[in-house]
């Protein structure tokens, strides 16, 4: 496991990854993942806004012990922009975040990707994650018992797409049962929470999903598993 011969150099092949995605573009070759000035992702490196679902400051505190050591600084002040970010980008009352959002926080309605939809679901699972792993933090409990706040009055089969402020929509949820599983996960980030229990209950007692959309659900459904049974664990071949 870990690094060996090419092709299995793994941790040389990660350390290049991370490297473009900061460094891309200083040589006019193209555009940096993360933008430089204000340390946060972008949707995709040519444009200047963010998806909330794609912060992960667990993973940033990682990269910023084992990347390349002149990037490990970056990837310091990555970590503590996301979680100043994300406290923005979710709603104040009802914890919901974009799918596609500003550097402010704002909602991006570009195509009507500013609600709460498929993507958005991931921020309860990360936020659960990161404080399972680096600690729990009261920005991050506020925000997971809002989420589960807002969808213990819901019953599952009937999970729509919703405006942050929590407005339904016509369409139904493409992926309730990935939605379920984070909102279990969102749970790690506020274990005593008046609904963690009853959310945790709920992704057990659901089955994994069966048919055409089944690949993100079930990841959704995997990642939640680990995390919350204590396996879903930091691994580095050398510590």
């Amino acid at each position: 496991m870990g690094d060996d011969s090419e092709p299995f150099n793994y941790g040389e092949q990660a350390k290049s990854i991370l490297h473009s995605c900061i460094h891309k573009g200083e040589n006019h070759d193209g555009f940096p993942m993360w933008n430089p000035e204000n340390y946060l992702i972008k949707f995709i490196p040519n444009c200047e806004f963010t998806d909330p679902s794609y912060h992960l400051p667990h993973f940033y505190e990682l990269f910023g012990l084992w990347a390349n050591q002149e990037d490990r600084s970056f990837w310091k002040k990555a970590a503590y922009a996301s979680r100043e970010y994300l406290p923005k980008a979710c709603h104040p009352k009802t914890g919901l975040a974009p799918e596609y959002a500003f550097f402010d926080g704002k909602p991006n309605n570009i195509r009507g990707f500013g609600h709460f939809f498929s993507d958005s679901y991931r921020v309860a699972a990360n936020i659960g994650l990161d404080s399972e792993w680096f600690g729990e933090n009261d920005w991050e409990r506020e925000i997971a018992e809002k989420i589960q706040a807002f969808f213990a009055q819901i019953e599952p089969n009937d999970y729509r797409r919703y405006t942050i402020e929590g407005d339904p929509f016509e369409e139904k949820s493409l992926h309730p049962v990935g939605l379920i599983a984070t909102n279990a996960m969102a749970s790690l980030a506020s274990p005593d929470g008046p609904y963690a229990k009853q959310m945790v209950e709920l992704f057990w007692n659901t089955p994994v999903r069966k048919g055409v959309r089944r690949y993100y659900d079930n990841c959704l459904y995997l990642f939640a598993m680990l995390a919350l049974s204590g396996q879903f664990q930091i691994f580095h071949p050398n510590v």
